[in-house]
């Protein structure tokens, strides 16, 4: 499947907003990925359709949340949504891992990626949650995404903080992501790729949905890594 088919599929274009979909667009986004720093990343923002979105968050109540927590990290979490039997989050799932989505994502980022292939699951921070910074990187993983479901403001707390890395050593905060609902942002994982999310200073809750797209990889090369 070539990029004008996979935007021509009527499932990308159920979820995907028009401005997302043309040629030029998908050229300008390559471009960003490519040169974007710390490392390769966007935010894209008003991404999916807003009706369907707002589906997936109502189903979301159906949804157990299990308590996370370690020195390094504080917030709430799903089981993975392969094991949901909620339409609408197996409905995501499915175009998340999609052949047209996938051949969507690749054009962009340059990095090939396995159909199928996905973990994907919903985030739930809390007043006084956190997760310090980490790289994301195992095996197989090479993009990681979020789905930002709620709007925050700077004051709140709750911001994705990406860093400046020395070699793989994570030094300075070089740009901050503030959630803003049907923001879609994802970025190369790397053993460079260190990011971390901001405590939540108020009383709101901070809802995502994310995971990763895996494909392939070589054991030789594979950065040992723990999961946040």
């Amino acid at each position: 499947m070539n990029i004008e088919q996979a935007i021509s599929d009527k499932t990308l274009q159920d979820w995907i907003k028009p401005g997302y979909r043309t040629r030029n667009k998908i050229q300008e986004l390559k471009r960003l990925f490519q040169n974007n720093a710390p490392f390769p990343h966007l935010e894209l923002q008003n991404f999916f359709d807003e009706e369907k979105l707002a589906k997936v968050v109502h189903s979301l109540a159906k949804e157990v949340f299990l308590e996370k927590e370690s020195d390094l990290f504080k917030f709430m979490q799903t089981h993975d949504f392969a094991t949901s039997s909620t339409e609408e989050l197996i409905e995501l799932r499915k175009l998340l891992s999609s052949k047209p989505f996938l051949v969507y994502m690749e054009e962009i980022t340059g990095i090939k990626l396995k159909e199928k292939s996905i973990d994907i699951s919903a985030s739930l921070y809390q007043n006084t949650d956190y997760l310090l910074p980490h790289d994301d990187q195992l095996e197989g993983r090479k993009i990681a995404f979020i789905i930002y479901l709620s709007n925050f403001e700077a004051r709140d707390g709750g911001k994705l903080i990406l860093y400046k890395t020395k070699g793989t050593i994570p030094r300075e905060e070089e740009k901050t992501i503030i959630p803003q609902f049907n923001s879609f942002v994802f970025f190369k994982a790397t053993d460079k790729s260190f990011h971390e999310v901001e405590e939540i200073m108020v009383n709101k809750q901070r809802i995502t949905i994310g995971g990763w797209l895996h494909g392939a990889y070589h054991k030789s090369t594979l950065h040992k890594a723990r999961e946040y």
